[in-house]
C-alpha cells in the first residue's frame, strides 16, 4: 500500500510540475495574462510540498509536516487569489496571505505540541474550506462559459470533499497523536481526487482562458479604441434581428474640422470622447451605441416608441451642447445634429434604418444644425449635401 501510494504521490508531483511549466509557458506568449503567472506560482507550490510530503510519510518529523502543509495551503490560497484575479483583474495579495497565514497557524500549533491527528485534522479541513470558496468563485461568474467553469468549479470541489472526508476519518477514528502521516481509505480517496483535479483543473483553466482570449480579440476588432463604442463592423454584424417598435439614431459632431484645424488633433479627440460618454450615458444597458467613423456616431434603440427615441436625441444634444472645453486656443463649446428612423412593428432592417437616420441627419443639417429631425419620405427626395464650412462637403 505504501509503495502504491508513493507512486500516486509521485505522478501527482511530475502532473503538478509539468502543469505549472505549461502555465509558466502560456504567461511567457501572453504576458497581459497575469492570471496565467498565478496559476504557475500556486501549481509550482504545490509541486515542493508534494515533494516534502514524500519524505514526511517516510520519516516523520514535525517540522517536515508543517512545512509541507503550509506549502500546500500557500498553493491553494494562491488559486484562490487566482480565481478573484481571473474575474476583476487583480492579484489579492492581502487575501492569499491572510488565508496561508491563519490556515498554517491552525495546523502547525497542534503539530509541534505533538497532536499530529488534530493537526491533520485542521490542515484537511483548511484545505477544504480554500478549495471550496474557490469553487464558489468561478460558480459565482458560470454564466460567462457555463460549461467550462461549472467543470472547473466541480474539479476544485470534488478535491475539496476528498480532504473533508480525511478529516472526518480521522476525528472518527479518534487518532489525535499519531506520530506518523496518516494512513487510511480516505487517505487514497483524497490522493486519487487530487490527481484527477490537478489535471482537470489545468486543461479547464487553459481552456477558459482561451475562451476569453477569443473573445478579448473579437471585442477589440469591434470596438472603437477613441470612445470604447462599437464599430462600424459591430454595428452591422453584432446585433439580433429586431422587430419593431425600433428606433435609430444618428448623430454627426457640428463644425468638427475647424476643431481641429484650430484647437489641434489631441482636443479634436477629446471632443469625439466626450460625445461617447455622453452617448453612453443617456441611453440603456440594452441599447446600440457605435461610433461609425469621423465624427458620427449611431445608437440602435429596440423596443422605443419614436417619442422616447426623439428624448434620447434631445437629452443627448442638450447635455453635448452644455460641455465646455479647453485648449491653448481658448475655450469653447459645440453642438451635434441628429436624425431619427423609426419603425413601429414588422422586422427591423438596420442598414434601412441607418440610411433613413442619415437622410434625416441630412435635413437636421440643412436646418442650421444644433438640432433633430425625423426621418419622412419627402425629406429623402430633396436631399443634397450640405457644406460644413466654405465649400467643403459634411462628409
Amino acid at each position: 500500500m505504501i509503495f502504491d501510494y508513493s507512486s500516486l504521490l509521485v505522478a501527482l508531483s511530475f502532473c503538478a510540475a509539468g502543469l505549472a511549466v505549461t502555465f509558466f509557458a502560456s504567461w511567457l506568449v501572453f504576458r497581459a495574462d497575469h492570471v496565467l503567472m498565478t496559476w504557475a506560482l500556486g501549481t509550482s507550490v504545490l509541486v515542493v510540498s508534494v515533494f516534502v510530503y514524500h519524505g514526511f510519510i517516510h520519516a516523520f518529523s514535525p517540522v517536515t509536516g508543517a512545512i509541507s502543509f503550509s506549502a500546500l495551503l500557500l498553493g491553494l490560497a494562491f488559486f484562490l487569489g487566482a480565481g478573484y484575479q481571473f474575474r476583476t483583474g487583480k492579484l489579492p495579495l492581502t487575501l492569499i496571505a491572510a488565508v496561508t497565514v491563519a490556515a498554517s497557524t491552525v495546523m502547525a500549533v497542534p503539530m509541534f505540541l505533538g497532536y499530529d491527528g488534530v493537526s491533520y485534522i485542521a490542515f484537511n479541513f483548511a484545505a477544504a474550506a480554500i478549495l471550496f470558496a474557490t469553487a464558489r468563485d468561478y460558480w459565482r461568474w458560470r454564466a460567462e462559459a457555463p460549461l467550462l467553469i461549472i467543470t472547473l468549479a466541480a474539479f476544485y470541489g470534488l478535491p475539496g470533499l476528498s480532504f473533508a472526508l480525511c478529516g472526518f476519518v480521522i476525528i472518527g477514528q479518534g487518532q489525535w497523536v499519531m506520530h506518523h502521516a496518516p494512513v487510511n481509505w480516505a487517505e487514497d480517496v483524497n490522493l486519487a481526487m487530487s490527481l484527477i483535479g490537478t489535471g482537470g483543473i489545468g486543461a479547464m483553466s487553459l481552456g477558459l482562458n482561451q475562451v476569453r482570449l477569443a473573445r478579448r480579440h473579437k471585442r477589440d476588432a469591434e470596438t472603437d479604441s477613441l470612445t470604447g463604442l462599437f464599430n462600424r463592423r459591430a454595428l452591422y454584424e453584432r446585433p439580433p434581428t429586431l422587430s419593431g417598435p425600433v428606433a435609430v439614431v444618428v448623430f454627426d459632431i457640428d463644425h468638427f474640422k475647424p476643431i481641429n484645424d484650430i484647437h489641434g488633433h489631441q482636443i479634436g479627440d477629446t471632443v469625439l470622447q466626450t460625445f461617447g460618454a455622453v452617448l453612453t450615458e443617456h441611453i440603456r444597458k440594452d441599447d446600440f451605441a457605435a461610433r461609425l467613423g469621423g465624427e458620427e456616431f449611431a445608437v440602435v434603440l429596440p423596443n422605443t416608441a419614436l417619442a422616447n427615441a426623439m428624448q434620447v436625441a434631445e437629452r443627448v444634444r442638450q447635455t453635448f451642447a452644455a460641455q465646455r472645453f479647453v485648449s491653448p486656443a481658448g475655450t469653447f463649446v459645440n453642438t451635434v445634429s441628429a436624425g431619427i428612423s423609426h419603425i413601429a412593428s414588422g422586422q427591423a432592417d438596420i442598414s434601412a434604418l441607418l440610411q433613413e437616420a442619415d437622410t434625416a441627419l441630412y435635413e437636421a443639417k440643412r436646418g442650421g444644425r444644433n438640432q433633430t429631425r425625423v426621418y419622412s419620405s419627402r425629406a429623402a427626395e430633396t436631399r443634397k449635401p450640405v457644406p460644413e464650412h466654405g465649400d467643403a462637403p459634411r462628409r
